[in-house]
């Protein structure tokens, strides 16, 4: 082997450039940009809020003399999940030389893999629910339970909850957030546990058991992303999360 051949590729791993082309945002513009995007979907969610109720009326779409609450709640969701995800692949296509399928890990997934993953969600979503339940006695908190109750749409609820803001939050926390630490000196192991901790913060948890939960099972959406490469497969271990969720929340309303 020739001598000198291996040190410029251990600095390039351990100190990436990150102003390189073909490699994504560096650590510390990755969690600027992803802040700001994060923060955009909040104030779109703010300001959409404040007359939203009234244009679903006007529209039509709801019924003056019921809670608007819930159905308010799931199209503001789908808007800025579609909007705030065009921001995130809009940033990730900034980057020349990087690709955005490559860049956020939209490429392809072998079915056993997602089988795979898509049994440990759901193994691990049981179990959380378990430990919920046998703690505080409650599997879901009681005002997500009302506010069910309160649906005007619920094909529009489903959609925001099962497929909209999975999709978004995977693009910017799985796909964008991850592929720049993952790139970073943090590696593959730093970009699974900050990821899960920004994920669950932003969920805003302040009870500890389930504040737990929600890292735990972001930690296992980073797993699956470093494993697979990809986040079409953490996207379905998402959505699955979300489906049993509001599946049960569902259930509970009508029967509870």
């Amino acid at each position: 082997m020739r001598s000198g051949y291996n040190a410029p590729i251990m600095q390039t791993a351990v100190f990436p450039d990150p102003s390189a082309p073909g490699r994504p945002w560096g650590l510390v513009a990755t969690l600027g940009l992803s802040l700001v995007i994060w923060y955009a979907l909040e104030l779109l969610q703010a300001a959409m809020g404040i007359s939203m109720a009234r244009v679903l009326v006007m529209l039509r779409l709801v019924q003056p003399s019921q809670s608007v609450q819930a159905t308010s709640f799931a199209m503001i969701s789908c808007i800025t999940a579609v909007l705030c995800g065009a921001l995130v692949i809009a940033t990730a296509r900034l980057r020349d030389g990087l690709g955005v399928r490559s860049y956020l890990g939209l490429g392809p997934v072998s079915g056993k893999d997602l089988l795979h993953w898509l049994f440990v969600t759901a193994v691990i979503v049981v179990q959380a629910d378990l430990v919920l339940y046998l703690v505080k006695g409650e599997v879901l908190p009681a005002e997500w339970i009302a506010m069910y109750r309160t649906v005007q749409s619920p094909v529009l609820f489903w959609f925001a909850l099962v497929v909209a803001m999975p999709i978004f939050e995977e693009l910017l926390f799985r796909g964008f957030v991850f592929e720049g630490i993952r790139a970073s000196w943090l590696g593959g192991v730093g970009a699974v546990a900050i990821t899960a901790l920004a994920w669950t913060l932003a969920h805003r948890q302040d009870d500890p058991l389930e504040f737990a939960i929600i890292f735990i099972i972001g930690v296992l959406l980073g797993m699956a992303r470093l494993r697979t490469g990809a986040i079409l497969v953490t996207i379905a271990m998402h959505m699955l999360n979300n489906l049993i969720s509001v599946g049960e929340m569902s259930w509970l309303a009508a029967n509870g």
